[in-house]
C-alpha cells in the first residue's frame, strides 16, 4: 500500500513538501548612465513658461545647439491686444487684416506721431515687417523701438484715418524683461515674436 502511494505520487509528480523559497525572478541590474545617455539627455529641448505683472515669458534651451530662444509677450486682454517684445522693438498688434503702414501712434498721451518716422531705426536693427505679402507687409502690428518707450505707462495707436484708436497698456515690461534676461534671455537676438 505505502508502495503503491509512492508509485502514484512519482507519476503525479507530487513528492515530499518543500519548504524552500519560490524562484522569483528578480530584475536585471540597472547599470550607471553611461557617458552617451547624458550626452542624449542632454540633447533635449528644455522650454519653461514664466508669468509676471501680465506679461508671459517661454524660454527655450536647446541641449544639442546651446542656443536658447526667448518669448515675450503680453497676451491680448478686455480691450487691449497683444504685445510682443524682440530685437529692441515692441510689436503692437493690431487688426492682421489691416496694413498699418499710415499708422500713428501716441507715447502716455504726448502728441502723435507717424509710425513711418521710425523705419530708419526699424531698417537699421533688420528687424523685418510682420506680414508675409504685399498686399498687406504690416500684418496688422506696429513695431516701436524700446528706447522711445523707456518708462512709458501706455501707448494709443490709429492704425489708419479710419479706425478708432487703440490703447495699450505697458506696465510691468521693464520688470519682465529684466527677469527674462537674468533668465537666460540676454542676448537680445534670442527673443523670437513669432509663436512657438
Amino acid at each position: 500500500m505505502v508502495f503503491a502511494s509512492v508509485a502514484l505520487a512519482g507519476a503525479l509528480h507530487l513528492g515530499e513538501a518543500s519548504f524552500a523559497a519560490p524562484h522569483v525572478s528578480l530584475p536585471h541590474a540597472i547599470g550607471l548612465p553611461t557617458e552617451g545617455m547624458r550626452r542624449r539627455a542632454g540633447y533635449k529641448i528644455r522650454t519653461k513658461a514664466y508669468h509676471l505683472a501680465g506679461w508671459d515669458m517661454r524660454i527655450e534651451r536647446d541641449g544639442f545647439t546651446g542656443l536658447t530662444r526667448c518669448r515675450l509677450f503680453a497676451p491680448s486682454g478686455l480691450g487691449q491686444g497683444r504685445i510682443s517684445y524682440a530685437d529692441g522693438v515692441l510689436g503692437f498688434h493690431l487688426d492682421r487684416d489691416r496694413d498699418v503702414a499710415q499708422a500713428w501712434y501716441s507715447v502716455d498721451d504726448a502728441a502723435p506721431r507717424p509710425w513711418r518716422d521710425d523705419y530708419p531705426v526699424l531698417i537699421a536693427r533688420r528687424v523685418s515687417l510682420e506680414g508675409g505679402s504685399l498686399a498687406n507687409p504690416t500684418g496688422g502690428v506696429v513695431l516701436i523701438p524700446q528706447e522711445i518707450l523707456a518708462g512709458a505707462r501706455t501707448v494709443t495707436i490709429r492704425a489708419d484715418r479710419d479706425v478708432a484708436p487703440k490703447r495699450f497698456h505697458l506696465k510691468g515690461f521693464e520688470q519682465a524683461l529684466a527677469a527674462a534676461r537674468a533668465n537666460g534671455c540676454a542676448d537680445p537676438a534670442a527673443f523670437s515674436r513669432a509663436a512657438w
